[in-house]
Order: C-alpha cells, then structure tokens, then sequence
C-alpha cells in the first residue's frame, strides 16, 4: 500500500507539473549564466563591465513579464473553472500584452538617456535594446501566463528553455561576428523574443467573456509579482555599490548559493497559484495554501539544515577555500531566502484568491529594504544581518496578513460546506 501510494504521488500532475517547471527555468538561467560566462571570457574589462550593465537593465524590464503573466494566469484559470475555453481567452491577452508593452517600449526612450548618462558605457546607443525589450517582456508574458493558466506546463517549460538556448546559440554567433558588448544583450532580446511568440496560437474567436471585469493588472499585481524579480536583481547591484572588490564577489557567491533555495522552490508557487484561482470554494483554497506551506516548510528545511552542516566545504567548492572562513554567512544569507520563498508563496496565493491586503507589505518594505542595503556599513559582515533579517521580518508581515485571513475565509454560499 505504501508503495502504490508513492507511485501515485509521484505520478500525480502535481509532481509532474513541479518537474516540469522546474526543467523549465532550471534550463533558462542555466541558459543565461552560460551566455554571459561565455561573453566574460571574449569581452575585454570594459567591454564586458558595459554588457552586465545593460543585461541588469534588461532583466529589470523582464520584470514586467512576472507581472502580466501573473495577470494573465489568474484570468485564464479563473476562466477555465467557469467552464471557458482557455484558448478564447488568447486574443485579449495578447492585445494587453502588446498595449502595455508598446507602452513600456515608449517610456524606456527617455529612461534610455539617463542611463547613458548615469552608466558612462562607451557606446550608449546598446541600450537601444532596452526600447525593443519592453513590448517582448509583455508579449512573453502573455504567453507565459496563458501557458502557466491552463495548466499547460509542458509548453511551459519549453518556452522558458527556448530563452535560454536562443540566449546561449546567438550569444556565441555574435561574439564570433565581433559584434563586442551588444552581443550578448541583443542575445537576451533575441530569446526573449522567440519565447514572446511560442507557442504560436491557430486563429480563435475571442468569445468576448472574461471571467472577472476589470483591468488585467492593478496595482495588487504589479507590487506582489515584482517582488522577487525587483529583490533578486537590485541585492548584487547593492553589493557592488556598498561593498568592497572582495566583498562584492564573495556576496555574488552567497547569493548564487542562496538563491538555489529560492528558484528550487517557484515551483511549489507556480502550481499552486492557477489552482487557487480557479478555486470555487475558499476551503479548497485553504487547503492548497496549507498543502503548499506544508512542502515549502520541508524542503527550506531540508536546505537550511545542509547549508548548517557542509556550508564550510560547499562554499569552499564553490567559491574558493581563501572563502571558507565565511562560511556562517551561508546559512544566514539562506535563512533570510527562506523568508522571500515565503513572502513568494503568501503573495501569488493572495494574488490566485484576489486579496489585495497582503500587496502593502511588499509596496512598502521592498523599497524601504533597497533603500537600506544602499546604506549597509562596507563590509560582508554586516551586509548579510541586514539583508537576511529584512527579508525575514518582511515574511514575518506578510504571514500575519495573509494565513489567518486564509484560515478564516468564510465558506461561499451554496458551494463551501463543512
């Protein structure tokens, strides 16, 4: 009996849509670290410093395509559970996808100026791609959403892998072409781009019905969904403004290493937010909440305990054994991812039931927390108490606002029993 039940689990589209997720964007960053370690490699000092630079300008726009799939996602599921066609509801995603985009694209024109001015690169006209990277970030977004919405994470994970792997082929083409520190950026626009348009889509009459009225994104989305994208970007940048050559570059260590808990674990919030979307009782949301937390409180865990044990010989693997004697930052550092995991799951949760309380949290402390590590003291040591116990105290908040919320929802009239 114990086995036929593991079997059955196992094969479950639970597990199976985890793993597939997580081929997925396991396969995209190992795409992008690729890319840009190859370019590291053919690019002089300079030339690679301006090519980082205008990819964490990239990956900030990339933002926006976390946003409109959150959008995207919860209206398709919502619409699949009131018995919708899924592929009805791609016309007028798309169409969003490219208004807010085109949108995106206008306003980085002037923003475009200033980072020329502020980033000092040689050839200012590379961030030209940041102007075609805002209507590719929503329209991968739409897709993205669509896809994570029905269900369909098979095309999922493709999609994700297809950024990766254009990003990887072309960066190496174009490095060969001598096209120097545009190479890799125009790579990432380009995976961006072919994942914008897969899969493609066999003509559908929009039916018109949506299954909630209103804009696809407010304000709610926007501050959950960027969350961890904004954070995961802005803490190196922090590092390597506050901190010194050596510290920044241990700090980079820690959080490749850290952040392996964050990514290992968006599965868990991937699946779990189309479901409670569709949800038609606030108890079968409970218990997909407490169903999630449950596996996300074991393998943060199963992590933390690791990183408790083997943290000297893995960072000295990793890193390097000159840093060994740091090792205690590891777990602490991990502590504090622990809390974003967290925070990520209680916000696509709230973002799934349409509860927009849990948005002030993130609104608030995720600028607040930037503005902080911009004023660290200059050293590791007291960079990474600041950081970690941010994160914490931020998932401190938002479990206060969010689960008992959750586990008092009252029961929906005519469907909610017991």
């Amino acid at each position: 009996m114990g086995r036929r039940s593991l079997r059955t689990f196992a094969q479950s589209p639970l597990v199976r849509h985890n793993l597939l997720y997580l081929i997925g964007i396991g396969g995209s960053g190992a795409g992008v670290l690729v890319a840009q370690a190859y370019g590291a490699h053919h690019l002089t000092a300079a030339a690679n410093g301006a090519s980082t630079s205008v990819i964490a300008v990239l990956n900030l726009l990339y933002t926006m395509s976390y946003v409109v799939a959150a959008g995207a996602a919860r209206e398709v599921a919502a619409a699949v559970a009131q018995g919708m066609p899924a592929a009805a509801q791609w016309p007028s995603l798309r169409k969003s996808g490219w208004r807010i985009g085109l949108a995106l694209g206008a306003a980085m024109v002037p923003i475009d100026i200033l980072l020329a001015l502020l980033l000092r690169l040689p050839d200012p006209w590379i961030l030209a791609v940041a102007v075609v990277a805002g209507p590719v970030a929503a329209l991968g977004g739409s897709q993205r959403g669509y896809l994570q919405g029905a269900r369909d994470f098979r095309r999922l994970a493709f999609n994700f892998l297809l950024y990766g792997g254009t990003m990887v082929v072309l960066a190496v083409v174009l490095l060969r072409l001598g096209l120097g520190a545009t190479a890799v950026p125009l790579a990432s626009v380009a995976g961006a781009l072919g994942s914008a348009f897969y899969p493609r889509h066999g003509p559908v009459q929009s039916s018109g019905r949506r299954a909630h009225p209103g804009a696809l994104i407010d304000s709610s989305v926007v501050a959950g969904a960027a969350t961890a994208p904004i954070f995961n970007n802005f803490d190196v940048v922090a590092a390597r403004h506050v901190l010194s050559p050596y510290g920044a570059g241990l700090y980079s260590g820690l959080s490749v290493m850290g952040k392996i808990l964050f990514f290992g674990t968006s599965s868990l919030s991937a699946v779990m937010y189309p479901r409670v979307a569709a949800a038609p009782t606030a108890r079968l949301r409970r218990r997909l909440l407490l169903q999630t937390l449950a596996a996300l409180a074991v393998i943060d865990g199963l992590v933390l305990a690791t990183y408790a044990l083997f943290s000297r010989p893995l960072l000295g693997i990793v890193l390097g054994r000159q840093y060994e004697s740091d090792s205690s930052l590891l777990l602490l550092f991990s502590a504090g991812v622990a809390g974003l995991t967290l925070v990520n799951l209680l916000v696509y949760f709230s973002l799934g039931a349409r509860e927009k309380g849990f948005a002030v949290v993130p609104a608030i402390g995720v600028p607040v927390l930037i503005g902080w590590l911009f004023t660290s003291p200059p050293q590791v040591n007291g960079f990474v108490p600041r950081i970690a116990s941010a994160l914490l105290v931020l998932a401190a908040l938002e479990a206060l606002i969010v689960i008992p919320r959750a586990l008092r929802a009252k029961p929906t009239p005519g469907t909610d029993r017991g």
